[in-house]
């Protein structure tokens, strides 16, 4: 058994429960199917056990039994669907990004079959690579605990229709994590920066920063630093 796996239920739990109705929210998904975390929320509760960050929002994916009765959940909540066809809910301003398990991009794109198990091998970066069990609180870690041993921030699964952001992702971690875990780029993943830096149809500073101000509502690293980690890769 992982170290993580007793604290990760009850450290869930009591960030969902600083807002009663996502954990509400929660039980209810949890009724329809078993609920498969993945994403910032369990990475940070495992890099941060003791006091972990409330995360951006939560990733699920839901292994269903009902999902007739996920049809009235969705009736329920205010939602929206995504253009990878998930479900973005808000539940008390708490995002929940939602998908059937047997139909995400990477199950639906590459050879991977369908499984909790490779849920957790169908991450561009490694660091992502972790799905916790709600229902049966069960952990798969392998990728991200490989990450953290080697210090190493790696390119997993290429095929991927947002590289562009997995880059600013990497470059966000790398920054955010430097004081405990002091990750670098693989080798595999410098190309992988370089090749972008070398097509001249990318202004790859620019395309970056724009990104993280969309994707994050917040820049965690301005042009500068972004342009100061590129020239050292």
């Amino acid at each position: 058994m992982s170290r993580y796996e007793k604290n990760l239920k009850n450290q869930l739990i009591y960030l969902l429960g600083k807002h009663s109705n996502t954990l509400n929210f929660i039980d209810e998904l949890s009724e329809v199917g078993e609920l498969l975390f993945f994403g910032g929320s369990i990475r940070d509760i495992c890099l941060f056990p003791d006091n972990p960050p409330f995360p951006r929002d939560f990733d699920i994916a839901i292994k269903f039994k009902d999902k007739d009765e996920f049809e009235l959940i969705t009736k329920k909540y205010n939602h929206k669907k995504n253009r990878f066809g998930g479900y973005k809910f808000k539940v008390e301003n708490i995002e929940f990004d939602v998908w059937d398990l047997e139909n995400t991009w990477a199950f639906n794109n590459t050879s991977l079959q369908a499984s909790e198990e490779n849920l957790a091998k169908s991450v561009y970066l490694n660091i992502d690579g972790i799905v916790y069990n709600f229902n049966k609180s069960r952990i798969y870690d392998e990728l991200f605990q490989t990450s953290i041993k080697d210090r190493k921030l790696d390119v997993h699964l290429e095929f991927n229709p947002q590289v562009e952001l997995n880059l600013l992702r990497a470059l966000v971690f790398k920054d955010k994590y430097k004081d405990e875990y002091k990750l670098n780029f693989s080798n595999k993943l410098k190309k992988i920066f370089k090749k972008y830096l070398e097509d001249e149809t990318i202004e790859l500073i620019d395309s970056l920063y724009d990104l993280q101000c969309a994707h994050y509502k917040k820049d965690y690293l301005s042009k500068e630093k972004i342009e100061f980690e590129l020239q050292h890769i």
